[in-house]
């Protein structure tokens, strides 16, 4: 914390407001004579009180009249600071009695920071507000007050009045948001409404008109200020240690770190936005954190439902936080720049943080569906032979770019099926004819199963499987039914046929496997000697089961 620098610094108050200004001499009935201008030394100009001089400024008496209670000083700190105190320092006259300390962002809208009234019941009567007794305290971040302490009438000269705007505060030792844009301020005012008088001429000067009053009386009632201090520091939102003079601005610039930038070092810099901004604390500096574009762009931005989802990799690897890349280059894509876009693929085990490492897919445009090929390892599936590359093949098409005839297919660019089916023949070359079907195939082209055979497969040796109807027929035909498990071994009952009673059974595990069982004491307590078990709905309709009964 340090004094706002008095470096452009500006100070002024009302025209009329500053002494000497009487530039009038004698009053003649219908004329005036001007007067001579006041020799530099009686002048007491506003900008004294700001100069660091023992120089002062002071008001007109209110000899002149009572308009001169009322004083609007106003400064211009030339830019946002975050306030913490406010010294007055009076000169030849008591400190003043009622008036406001104001502040301001854009020079228009006011709002109070204190008020200060001669007594306490004019906190009441004047501001409406209940005065705090003694030394200021406060209860709230942004609690304005109304207080007396600052206006007693002793010492009748050099007085001084100490505002603290941070200190007593409940969050001033690790600053609240509130309290910043509390303390938050460019321009201060000073609105004096009442000047401080000794209690003998209190009743006089209250009920009289100066001008009617005794001038020995009048005249030595005014303001006189030799020094208005303003201490707070630029506001850097915790994220830098100093704050400059910056010559090209002619302002106070904060020395930015954490990654942040900005003249109040209030954003992340380009490329540091994995996180949101948040402000330091003396607990945590809240360090802008760096996007990963796996250094294929400069710049990102925060999106919160992308880190609500944890689709943002960080640097460190993980899935946290939710930067977002912005212009991916090297034909790149995606939050991180980790896919390829449309047309190029990143070859298998090939880094996304190496140079270039997005490849054309040159898919065939005869053989292919499209120019879009399988971009990367995360899209690929080895197993079934699908590597980054692989571009999506047409029917007779083969290849990684779908450049050649598909086996069993001939005749490129056309490529038009062989005679030979490559599922029921044996041939090499399936395009070499004749056709030499498999044991279990047969027809010209080798390409449909022998009767009493069925589901021609390219895989199976014979070619087709030999039909398997409980010994009532060796006819059959290939059907395309699905072929499942049934794991759930709940619902089975057993019963007599006769009895209503159905008694259920229990599930053991055995070897691993899951099984049903009964107690046959207790069933055939119940049942008749002769029982059946009772299959549940999932075991029926037309299926083929296999049921192991131990």
């Amino acid at each position: 914390m340090r004094p706002v620098g008095r470096r452009g610094l500006r100070c002024s108050a009302n025209w009329w407001s500053t002494c000497p200004v009487d530039l009038c001499g004698t009053r003649n009935a219908g004329s005036v004579t001007a007067a001579a201008p006041a020799p530099k030394a009686k002048r007491h100009p506003i900008s004294n009180a700001i100069d660091g001089t023992n120089n002062w400024w002071q008001s007109p008496s209110i000899q002149n009249g009572r308009e001169y209670h009322w004083v609007t000083i106003t400064m211009d700190l030339r830019q946002v600071f975050q306030v913490a105190y406010v010294i007055i320092k009076a000169a030849n006259a008591p400190r003043p009695g009622n008036w406001i300390l104001e502040r301001s962002l854009d020079g228009t809208n006011f709002s109070p920071w204190q008020y200060y009234a001669v007594s306490d019941t004019e906190c009441l009567t004047r501001y409406n507000i209940t005065p705090r007794r003694g030394p200021p305290t406060y209860r709230a971040d942004d609690e304005v007050i109304c207080t007396s302490y600052y206006s007693r009438l002793v010492p009748l000269e050099h007085g001084e009045i100490h505002t603290s705007l941070i200190n007593g505060r409940p969050s001033a030792d690790d600053l609240s948001p509130k309290l910043l844009e509390f303390t938050s301020a460019r321009y201060i005012r000073l609105r004096l409404q009442r000047i401080r008088t000794l209690n003998a001429d209190l009743m006089t000067l209250s009920h009289r008109d100066p001008k009617d009053l005794d001038p020995i009386v009048t005249r030595r009632y005014y303001y006189s200020i030799k020094d208005i201090s303003v201490g707070g520091m630029c506001i850097c939102y915790g994220h830098a240690s100093s704050c400059p003079w910056d010559e090209s601005t002619k302002k106070l610039q904060c020395q930015c770190e954490h990654n942040t930038c900005g003249q109040s070092c209030s954003s992340c810099c380009p490329g540091y936005h994995q996180q949101p901004w948040r402000p330091g604390t003396i607990s945590s500096g809240n360090m802008c954190e760096e996007c990963n574009c796996h250094n294929k762009a400069k710049d990102c931005y925060y999106d919160e439902s992308v880190a609500n989802q944890k689709r943002s990799l960080n640097t460190a690897g993980e899935f946290r936080g939710g930067g977002v890349c912005i212009n991916c280059l090297q034909n790149t894509v995606g939050i991180n720049c980790e896919t390829c876009i449309d047309g190029y693929y990143r070859p298998h085990k090939v880094s996304p943080y190496e140079d270039n490492p997005c490849h054309p897919c040159d898919c065939d445009p005869l053989g292919s569906f499209s120019s879009v090929c399988i971009k990367d390892d995360l899209h690929s599936d080895l197993h079934k032979g699908k590597w980054p590359g692989q571009c999506a093949c047409k029917e007779g098409y083969a290849g990684e770019k779908c450049d050649h005839c598909q086996f069993g297919f001939k005749g490129y660019p056309a490529c038009v099926r062989c005679d030979c089916s490559p599922a029921g023949s044996v041939n090499e070359d399936p395009c070499s004819e004749p056709c030499l079907c498999k044991e279990n195939v047969e027809g010209k082209h080798c390409d449909h199963c022998k009767p009493g055979f069925y589901n021609l497969k390219e895989r199976n040796p014979q070619g087709c499987s030999e039909c398997f109807c409980f010994g009532v027929s060796d006819v059959c035909d290939s059907l395309s039914w699905s072929i499942g498990q049934v794991k759930d071994m709940s619902g089975w009952l057993v019963t007599d046929l006769i009895s209503p009673n159905k008694i259920p059974s229990q599930q053991d595990v055995l070897g691993g496997h899951h099984q049903v069982s009964i107690n046959n004491t207790a069933v055939m307590r119940r049942l008749t000697s002769k029982y059946y078990w009772s299959a549940p709905e999932a075991y029926l309709g037309n299926k083929v089961l296999l049921v192991t009964v131990s």
